[in-house]
């Protein structure tokens, strides 16, 4: 398979380690709580076989969220009456589970209780992301920061940045304890330690001075972009920032558009991160290994620099074992007749699909060459 860094553009999967050393994330900062927009992933679920409680409720509430469910999809409802219990609730579950499946695979039927239920039926949906990464250069904000010229679109990146780091939750890689911090961390110990090697090569002097260079640079520009996104004033100006920009030409049409989706988005789901839809313990509570939101997603310096095919190799060779990918999810509960629209996955759809978009237009700009000032 092709050997291109998977920090250079979305939609890559797994690939197998190319030889490199593994780098330990290092775990990722605790955020602030914020409101969430599914209020029932908020509760902790225990599996039916778990069960502690009064059998005619357990039936009465199985049998209610059987039939619910069963003419929600149509479903044939399947007769274990000659079964004891609890194995007619399992022997149910099990045909209804099946049938599930098989109409979508991203589709799972379980049995959930909480402090209100005992065994009802749900179906947990996940937005299958594909094994694919969402990281943002920014390096071309760095660079159009410090240029009058490029004054208006960096202040409308600004105000995105910020939504996208202090609503939807993504980590910035000049935090410390975030995942791609963890990686610069490696990335410069392999520097430091190969300063020892003894160079006498002039081009590979140059090369070196330029890495270190390089490093100082995204670490020192990565502490003053934090701040900027950090302060709450940018997002509390993002509708003003972003309403009053204009395009003047075809390229600056495409940033205003996209400042405008994000609006909209923001709008719609006030206060919405990407978080409120993770509930990793769902479906595979036997993991010890996820990929969290907080790995796959983020902004980091550039993935055409000198530490590109390293960061790449490093990203891989961390993502290797890991088999389970903490995706959103939307939990259907049959206690009672759900409506039959279907917008679980709005917010996620049209985050990712603006998150291509932004991740293709700063690439676009993160080849040239620019000397900047730190």
């Amino acid at each position: 398979m092709e050997n291109t860094a998977i920090v250079r553009r979305m939609g890559r999967q797994l690939r197998s380690p190319a030889g490199c050393r593994r780098g330990k994330a290092k775990p990722a900062k605790k955020r602030p709580g914020r409101r969430s927009g599914n209020g029932f992933l908020n509760h902790i679920f225990q599996p039916f076989w778990a069960f502690n409680g009064n059998r005619e409720v357990m039936e009465r509430e199985f049998n209610n969220s059987l039939l619910n469910l069963s003419a929600y999809y149509g479903l044939h409802i399947p007769d274990m009456s000659a079964l004891p219990f609890p194995q007619n609730i399992y022997g149910s579950w099990k045909e209804i589970a099946g049938q599930i499946s098989k109409a979508n695979q991203n589709d799972h039927c379980m049995i959930m209780a909480d402090e209100s239920r005992q065994a009802v039926l749900a179906v947990v949906s996940t937005f299958d992301l594909k094994g694919c990464f969402f990281y943002l250069p920014v390096r071309p904000f760095w660079r159009w920061s410090q240029s009058a010229e490029h004054e208006r679109i960096a202040g409308l990146l600004t105000v995105i940045f910020a939504y996208l780091y202090q609503i939807v939750g993504l980590p910035f890689y000049a935090e410390h304890g975030t995942f791609m911090d963890s990686q610069y961390d490696c990335l410069e110990n392999w520097l430091n330690e190969a300063e020892d090697e003894g160079l006498d090569d002039e081009e590979d002097k140059a090369w070196r001075e330029h890495r270190e260079n390089t490093m100082y640079g995204l670490r020192q520009a990565g502490i003053h972009i934090l701040r900027l996104i950090q302060n709450p004033q940018q997002l509390a100006q993002m509708e003003k920032v972003v309403t009053a920009y204009r395009h003047r030409d075809q390229h600056e049409l495409e940033w205003e558009l996209i400042g405008l989706d994000f609006l909209k988005l923001h709008r719609d789901y006030p206060g919405r991160s990407l978080a409120d839809s993770i509930h990793p313990d769902l479906l595979y509570p036997n993991e010890d290994e996820h990929i969290k939101p907080t790995e796959y997603t983020g902004f980091y310096w550039s993935g055409t620099d000198c530490f590109a095919d390293e960061l790449d190799e490093l990203i891989n060779c961390t993502f290797q074992e890991m088999p389970v990918m903490d995706e959103p999810v939307s939990v259907k509960c049959f206690d009672r007749m759900p409506p039959k629209e279907n917008n679980d996955f709005d917010f996620e759809n049209r985050f990712f699909h603006l998150m291509e978009r932004l991740r293709n237009l700063l690439d676009d700009y993160d080849h040239e060459e620019y000397n900047g000032t730190i």
